[in-house]
């Protein structure tokens, strides 16, 4: 007979391995530490999840998912529209990947040691994507729109660059070359030019 799954026991499991993700990181905690913080026998694990990795992905989606709902939240009462591009990325270039004890390192750390035979799927990066791009599509000018093009390509770039400052943020904290990064790529995002601070603040006034 099948093994009656109970709400409590997994959102136990799910508890003490985000706490451990948070405290050691993913590479250096087992399974075995997971069921001990939560509580259970190490064979109860695998009557929730088939394997650490899959443990990762049920802690890590909805940790996204919430860090995605407030950037949203404080994104819609920002109308200057390349000010919003800015704070985009700042998010995702620098607060997103130190929060939390830089748990977003733990992805990374997932996918590195990831097996040909684990069950990895990439529908958490496809849907953050989609949202990344219908942010950008609501603050770009339509004459920009085009580089919206291609599946999401300019999202996942964006993506690529996020795993770099993740584990930038891991290693020696923050980029203190961000803001000036992150001002660039949004100059670039919305004109293909980038002018001077001293202009760009004049013309602001003007």
């Amino acid at each position: 007979m099948a093994q009656v799954k109970k709400t409590e026991v997994r959102d136990a499991i799910l508890r003490a391995a985000f706490e451990l993700f948070v405290e050691k990181d993913y590479a250096r905690t087992t399974v075995a530490e997971i069921a001990r913080r939560a509580g259970v026998s190490q064979s109860n694990i695998y009557v929730y999840f088939s394997s650490k990795l899959e443990i990762l992905w049920a802690v890590m989606s909805p940790w996204l998912f919430r860090q995605f709902e407030l950037l949203e939240l404080e994104l819609s009462h920002i109308t200057e529209p390349q000010a919003r591009i800015e704070r985009l990325l700042m998010a995702l270039w620098g607060d997103i990947p130190a929060a939390d004890n830089c748990l977003a390192v733990n992805l990374i750390q997932g996918l590195a040691l990831t097996q040909p035979g684990d069950r990895y799927s990439r529908d958490l990066l496809r849907f953050l994507e989609t949202r990344v791009t219908r942010i950008l599509r609501d603050s770009l000018p339509p004459e920009r729109w085009h580089l919206l093009e291609g599946d999401d390509a300019l999202a996942h770039l964006i993506f690529m660059a996020f795993d770099g400052f993740v584990l930038g943020a891991r290693v020696k904290g923050r980029s203190e070359r961000l803001p000036q990064i992150v001002r660039i790529k949004a100059a670039l995002l919305m004109e293909g030019v980038i002018r001077p601070e001293a202009q760009r603040l004049a013309e602001k006034a003007q």
